[in-house]
């Protein structure tokens, strides 16, 4: 074990210092990222322990790995670059604020700190950098034109869209070296010189320097499983861009040919991701659902380093590029009332892996497919089971479509599944139950309602404080008059919350509406339509204009009565069946 990694604790002047000290950040790692909140962090904390008079302050450990280049004398930085990029740019502000520093003490204190060492920290024998960025070919430009050769004393802090745009780490840069300007100028000179010997001579980092990049992403995956602030996303790209080097290390032409793709792959990925409901982590779980077919038993780095080991890492990207792509076009901005439903469910993960997997392989069946996918999740999720009781079948489904198995023995699969765990009494007892209101499941259901009420395919209406049931014979019926003439208490005991008394609207007709005489409700109901561009503060929705048009056409005399709300209740059973493909007679009264 001691020839794969030797950790040492080093000094900031030995890791900036010593002979071996040069760094390359690869072309794997993200750009640098570091913006107000981290670097406040990092002064921080050097700043409190050189005033609290600490003898030796630890700054944290990073990992480096030789590099694969055999003539290279450069670190490749697995872990660590924004800290070592963080400290550059703070030593090179340190220099151009205070060109004559510790001068005057250089004699009395050999180990003072002054221009000739900063300088050294920087380029080796004014020669070699210390630090390369290779993420990208501009980015390292940008650092040499911003850091080591710009005018810092004339920057100005820039504008927060620009600090937090991921498109280019210059503002970035730029932000830190104004930010140190800042900090310094606010203390003395002899101050700073103080603060930088201490830096310097008594602020520790312990670096961990691996034979091979591979144990180093294993360490790295060590310490991320403890707390450190990286990602599955890092590590598999790690892992690939490794595989990349290992497959062509003996041709550097074709290695990188394949480099360069493959990074032109991940960065196209990255922007897919940019405007998703997802970030990168999460879109690989759902891939890696796809890739299994069943429940992971490691983690997810673990069992996709697994699934990619035999592939090559230029189709890998590509594949789960393309599959992203599907996601984006097909699931996250598809305009589709069938889609909507879905985006209620509480068990996303499952419904994407399966959806992405039939459009993945271009299952033929796919609009069935989905018909009965919302049909199995929504009665689970209507008769109260947990998440339990649809993983495993869900992770069948994706390997059925992968199958390709026709869609009547998916279906009949979802039957045998509904039966064995009488799924459909527990689904009739609960939406016939005498307080559906409470229940998380009755407003996405009303909304799939409303999306049926035309052949259009509607904008999709999210799950929001703005979004209110609405009860028709409201709560505090029996204190007004108008309400107790019409509804006998009994009638009202039974029906006020249930699917027969409800409605939907938008906030502020809901407070409007409230405890109102039905003639004042109608009113507050009536307005144009939800989906009218012109006026989309005056909101109604289609399910709440069918009472509107019912009170308008004198059909219950203008009263919302009890034969009304049975009517609403039969109608609401009907809607409901044509969703979820179940037959509701049973709980129907018939007139």
């Amino acid at each position: 074990m001691d020839n794969l990694f030797t950790p040492q604790s080093l000094t900031i002047k030995q890791i900036f210092g010593n002979a071996d000290s040069f760094y390359k950040i690869p072309r794997y790692q993200r750009p640098y990222k570091w913006e107000d909140e981290q670097i406040d962090k990092l002064w921080d904390d050097i700043y409190e322990a050189y005033q609290n008079g600490d003898k030796n302050y630890f700054l944290g450990s990073i990992i480096v790995a030789n590099s694969n280049d055999k003539s290279s004398t450069y670190w490749d930085v697995v872990d660590g670059q924004q800290r070592l990029t963080t400290l550059i740019i703070l030593f090179r502000v340190v220099i151009v604020l205070f060109p004559h520093i510790n001068e005057q003490v250089i004699d009395e204190n050999p180990a003072a700190v002054d221009k000739g060492v900063l300088d050294n920290s920087i380029f080796y024998n004014q020669r070699n950098e210390r630090i390369k960025l290779v993420t990208h070919p501009q980015h390292h430009s940008d650092f040499n034109d911003l850091i080591i050769k710009g005018d810092i004393q004339k920057w100005k802090r820039p504008y927060k869209y620009q600090i937090h745009s991921d498109e280019s780490p210059k503002y970035k840069f730029i932000n830190t070296a104004t930010s140190f300007k800042e900090k310094l100028e606010s203390i003395s000179v002899e101050e700073v010189g103080k603060l930088i010997n201490f830096l310097f001579n008594s602020v520790y980092i312990i670096r961990i320097n691996c034979s091979t990049r591979e144990f180093a992403i294993r360490m790295f995956q060590v310490l991320n499983d403890r707390g450190l602030d990286l990602t599955s996303a890092d590590l598999i790209k790690s892992f690939l861009m490794e595989k990349l080097e290992s497959r062509h290390k003996n041709d550097p032409e074709i290695l990188n040919q394949k480099e360069d793709l493959f990074i032109s792959d991940w960065q196209a990925l990255e922007q897919i991701i940019k405007d998703l409901d997802v970030d990168i982590n999460e879109m690989l779980v759902i891939y890696e659902y796809h890739l299994l077919e069943q429940n992971p038993k490691k983690s997810l780095y673990d069992e996709l380093e697994k699934q990619f080991r035999d592939k090559d890492p230029n189709d890998v990207i590509n594949d789960f590029k393309k599959f992203t792509e599907l996601y984006k076009n097909k699931i996250h901005n598809e305009v589709d009332n069938s889609i909507y439903g879905f985006w209620y469910l509480r068990w996303n993960i499952y419904w994407k892996s399966i959806l992405l997997s039939a459009l993945h392989g271009e299952y033929a069946d796919y609009e069935k497919l989905k018909t009965h996918l919302l049909r199995f999740y929504y009665l689970y999720w209507i008769s109260g089971k947990t998440m339990s009781k649809i993983k495993q079948t869900s992770f069948n489904m994706i390997k059925w479509v992968k199958e390709n198995r026709p869609i009547s023995e998916i279906i009949t699969e979802l039957s045998k599944k509904i039966d064995e765990d009488k799924i459909i009494k527990d689904v009739l007892e609960n939406i016939n139950s005498s307080n559906v209101y409470d229940t998380p499941w009755i407003k996405p259901l009303l909304l799939m309602i409303e999306y049926n009420q035309t052949d259009s395919n509607l904008p999709f209406i999210p799950l929001n404080k703005d979004l209110h049931i609405e009860h028709i014979l409201p709560h505090k019926y029996s204190e007004y008059p108008e309400w107790t003439d019409i509804v006998p208490k009994e009638t009202a005991s039974t029906w006020i919350n249930r699917p027969g008394n409800l409605t939907l609207l938008c906030g502020a007709k809901n407070i409007e509406a409230s405890n109102n005489p039905f003639k004042d409700k109608i009113k507050v109901y009536q307005g144009k339509g939800l989906y009218d561009d012109k006026d989309t503060k005056i909101t109604a929705f289609n399910i709440t204009q069918k009472i509107v048009n019912a009170y308008n056409e004198n059909t219950y005399n203008k009263q919302w009565n009890e034969k009304s709300i049975i009517d609403r209740w039969n109608w609401f059973c009907d809607e409901t069946e044509k969703l979820i493909l179940i037959n509701l007679n049973d709980i129907k009264i018939k007139s």
